[in-house]
């Protein structure tokens, strides 16, 4: 079974694909990161960087590795382990960090809003299509993982005097989302399977994360769309609905709002993409 898969590698620049399904026999550990990379997840599984705490790695954060990086995952979502790889040179990752090191990469983890995730998905798509020119899909490499690096030490300063216990009860939140994001549930039987207050849990969410439980939510959804969005067969409005949106425009108003277009233009701009115009 192969689990990862390169799409695109330059001298500087790699770009893969990781798919490891939850009866993979090395799920837990898959052993120690090879490059200097950024990982943007499909699904959601809890990543365990060595010596540091578990944290829910959601398409709404960004995981940093330096090469050599041992970690390990645990479960979170039925697809197990989803996600897209860009990893730089030894050589690049020092230059585009600004420090001279083996680890040049000071934090693991950077929340990802969702014209990143959107900008990064495009992209990764027109590489495995082949139809990018190598010149530009190095340049925004480049561009995507600085963006990521810089959000990265941002979010590292505003968290840094936040409650441990406010953490870990948002990281729980955070899992839980992952899990019933399609689903409709009340913030009251959210709040009593992480043990929280409903108040509690709204204030603390709102203040680790910078979104509310609902936006967050949304995210999600609008991220899982992106996924069947690649079948130029599905309905609009049966993905609308099996994804927990009241109605095929409100699917439409919340793509357009936070992803910048609407399904069908995201979805036209997919297959293009994944089978270019033939020129003559």
């Amino acid at each position: 079974m192969q689990i990862d898969r390169t799409v695109f590698t330059t001298g500087h620049v790699t770009v893969g694909a990781f798919r490891c399904p939850l009866n993979y026999p090395s799920f837990r550990d898959t052993g120690p990161t090879e490059r200097h990379l950024v990982v943007f997840p499909r699904s959601g599984v809890w990543i365990r960087h060595a010596g540091s705490r578990a944290v829910a790695a959601d398409p709404r954060v960004v995981t940093i590795y330096n090469a050599g990086q041992e970690y390990t995952r645990e479960p979170m979502h039925p697809d197990g382990d989803r996600s897209d790889w860009f990893a730089l040179s030894s050589e690049l990752a020092r230059d585009v960090a600004g420090v001279d090191s083996d680890r040049p990469f000071r934090f693991e983890f950077a929340e990802c809003d969702a014209r990143l995730y959107s900008r990064q998905r495009l992209l990764f798509d027109r590489l495995d299509a082949g139809s990018c020119d190598p010149l530009e899909g190095e340049e925004e490499v480049l561009g995507i993982v600085t963006t990521v690096l810089r959000r990265a030490n941002r979010d590292a300063t505003r968290l840094s005097g936040s409650n441990p216990k406010h953490r870990a009860l948002a990281e729980h939140a955070r899992a839980e989302l992952v899990r019933m994001a399609t689903s409709s549930q009340s913030l009251g039987a959210l709040a009593t399977r992480v043990g929280a207050s409903p108040w509690h849990l709204c204030r603390v969410f709102r203040a680790v994360t910078g979104s509310s439980l609902h936006a967050f939510r949304l995210d999600l959804r609008l991220r899982l769309a992106l996924e069947r969005l690649e079948d130029p067969r599905a309905d609009l409005s049966r993905i609308a609905f099996e994804l927990g949106f009241s109605s095929h425009s409100h699917f439409t108003s919340a793509m357009r709002s936070r992803l910048g277009r609407t399904p069908s233009a995201f979805r036209q701009t997919l297959a293009s993409r994944r089978h270019p115009p033939v020129r003559v």
